[in-house]
C-alpha cells in the first residue's frame, strides 16, 4: 500500500444570508484512510479560516517550519506565504473561510499576532469556543449549521468591519491596471495614511501593499492553472509588472518558487 494518497477536498458554498460574511466552506477528509494524504499547498487570499480539526490532526509547513495541530476548534489569521497541509490519517477539518472584515465582528484580538499562526480559538472569542467544545467535530453538516447559529449573535456591523470592507472593495478594484494605493484608502475612510496601517495591522494582519499583492497574485494564479496558460513574458505585461525579473521577484516572495515551475495539481484551489 502507499504511504500516501490524495487527500478528499471539497467544497460548500455559504448560504446566501450569510455570503456577505463567508467565502465558503472547504473540507479535507482523511478520515477513512491508514495513511498520510499528499501534501497540498494552500495559498494566500486575503481571507481569514477557522478550522475544526477531528481525529489525529494536520500537519502544516511553510518555509520557516512544520507545526502539527490536533483535534481541535482553530484561528488561522492572514497567511502571506503558501503553506503545505498534510492530513493525518483518519482525520477530518472542515474549514469556514472568512470574509476579511468578519473578525472585526467577533474579536478584539490583535491579528496581527495571529498573522501566519494557527491559534486555539479560545484566544478568539471564548464564547464561540465554548459553543463547540464537546461537539462532533467530523460532521461538516452539524458543524455548518451550529457556526451558522452562533455567528448569527455577531453579525452587527460596526466602523471597524465597515472599514474593512470598504477597504477590500478599493483594493479589489483595478487589481491589475491601477492598484489602489493607501492614500487613497485614507481619502475614502477619512483617516489618515499612518492611522490607515494601524488599523490594517490591528484587524487584518497585513499591510494593504501586502495584501495589494497577494490579490494580485490570486488573480494571476487562476491564469496559471488554465490549460495552455500564458508566456511569462505575456503575464509580466498583462499584470503590471516593470518587467520579467520583478514578476519573477514577486511570485517567489510569496510561492517560493519559480512560475514556470506552477503545476495545478500541487495546490488546493477552488472549484470553477
Amino acid at each position: 500500500m502507499s504511504s500516501v494518497m490524495d487527500v478528499k477536498y471539497d467544497e460548500i458554498a455559504a448560504e446566501r444570508a450569510l455570503v456577505d460574511y463567508i467565502q465558503k466552506f472547504w473540507v479535507l477528509d482523511n478520515s477513512q484512510s491508514l495513511v498520510l494524504t499528499q501534501g497540498k499547498y494552500a495559498l494566500p487570499n486575503g481571507c481569514f479560516t477557522v478550522a475544526f480539526i477531528s481525529g489525529n490532526g494536520v500537519i502544516i509547513e511553510n518555509k520557516d517550519r512544520t507545526t502539527t495541530v490536533n483535534a481541535g476548534m482553530y484561528f488561522v489569521g492572514q497567511i502571506s506565504k503558501k503553506v503545505k497541509i498534510t492530513v493525518q490519517p483518519y482525520t477530518k477539518a472542515i474549514m469556514v473561510q472568512l470574509k476579511p472584515w468578519t473578525p472585526a465582528l467577533i474579536t478584539n484580538f490583535p491579528l496581527h499576532e495571529a498573522t501566519n499562526q494557527v491559534l486555539d480559538f479560545s484566544l478568539v472569542n471564548k464564547d464561540l469556543h465554548q459553543a463547540f467544545t464537546g461537539a462532533d467535530l467530523s460532521d461538516e453538516r452539524f458543524v455548518i449549521r451550529m457556526f451558522y447559529r452562533e455567528l448569527a449573535n455577531y453579525l452587527r456591523p460596526t466602523n471597524d468591519s465597515n472599514f474593512v470592507k470598504a477597504a477590500f472593495s478599493l483594493l479589489q478594484t483595478n487589481t491589475l491596471t491601477n492598484p489602489t494605493k493607501v492614500s487613497g484608502i485614507a481619502v475614502s475612510s477619512g483617516y489618515s495614511q499612518r492611522r490607515v496601517e494601524q488599523k490594517f495591522s490591528q484587524l487584518i494582519g497585513l499591510s494593504p501593499k501586502e495584501i495589494q499583492k497577494i490579490l494580485q497574485l490570486r488573480v494571476l494564479i487562476n491564469e496559471l492553472s488554465m490549460p495552455n496558460n500564458s508566456s511569462l513574458s505575456y503575464l509580466t505585461h498583462k499584470y503590471g509588472y516593470y518587467d520579467q525579473s520583478h514578476f519573477i521577484k514577486s511570485y517567489n516572495k510569496i510561492m517560493y518558487d519559480l512560475p514556470a515551475n506552477f503545476n495545478s495539481s500541487n495546490y488546493l484551489l477552488p472549484f470553477r
